[in-house]
This record gives structure tokens, sequence and C-alpha cells, in this order.
């Protein structure tokens, strides 16, 4: 843990993926710490909405933003960030088994959807049952949908 990072990105989604492009580019000596690379897009069947893209599928998406990175040298570690502390001197970062520091951090650790856990769900995401009223609301324009959780007392609706 001697070494002091000039920068530790936490996550390697789309955000994380390209702070570190950026930061290789920039020159930095820097750690991403991800239990994954693609980030909650790997589960997304056809991805419609990225730029440069008109479809392609969350994994092919994904492959390509690793494609992306190996373009550059940069240390990764496949683990989970169980602990980031400001000190004086800067950042400690905590895994289950080592400790990093860092002058700067940066979190982006993206979204996961919470599961309603009930009967036909896992059969069903993608294919009626989705997770992101933005991104997919237009696949629902003119039908009847119902709208579970989130900040809205919306229970249902009609998509347009």
């Amino acid at each position: 843990m001697n070494m002091i990072y000039d920068l530790i990105i936490i996550g390697a989604g789309p955000a994380g993926i390209t702070a570190a492009i950026y930061a290789a580019r920039k020159g930095l000596k820097f750690l991403v710490l991800s239990q994954d690379v693609g980030g909650q897009v790997t589960k997304s069947s056809i991805v419609e909405n990225y730029t440069g893209y008109q479809e392609i599928t969350g994994e092919e998406l994904a492959r390509k933003f690793e494609e992306h990175l190996k373009e550059f040298k940069f240390d990764f570690k496949e683990t989970e960030v169980t602990n980031v502390q400001k000190g004086k001197d800067g950042f400690l970062v905590e895994t289950e088994h080592e400790k990093f520091k860092s002058k700067t951090v940066i979190i982006a650790t993206g979204a996961k959807p919470r599961l309603l856990n009930v009967e036909g769900e896992n059969e069903l995401k993608n294919r009626g049952v989705t997770y992101c009223a933005t991104c997919d609301a237009p696949l629902f324009a003119n039908k009847d949908v119902a709208v579970v959780g989130g900040e809205t007392p919306l229970l249902s609706q009609r998509c347009s």
C-alpha cells in the first residue's frame, strides 16, 4: 500500500470506463476497482439510445468498452469496494483483502434495479418487465402499463 495513485475509479460501467479512458490519455497513474466491466448495461438485451450505435446489445456494448480500455495500461482489480475514507493526505479505499491510497476518487458505481421477486419476473425480463422508465417507455407507447416502485405515486398509466 506504499503507492499513492493519482486517481482511483470505483466502477467500470459506462461512466467509470469513460473516466478511465480520460485518465489514461492524461497520463495519470490510476486504478479501477469494479466487480465487472460494463455494469448494468450488460443486462440490457438491446440498447437503442447510445451515441454512435443505432442498436446494439448490452453485452456487445460492454465488449466495445473493454476493447477500448485495453488500448491503455492501468491497474484493474476485480473486487468490491467496502469503504472509502478521506484523510488529510487523500483517500483510503478498502476492499475485502486490500487497501489503496489515492489523491482523488471517482465513484461511478451506477445503479442496480430492485427486483420485485414475483412469479414470472425472471422469465419476462426484457420481454415486458423492464427497470428503466426513461429508457424503455418508448417501447410501450400507446400500451397499458403498470409502474411499480420509484418515487411517483402513479400506479398505472398509458405511455405516450
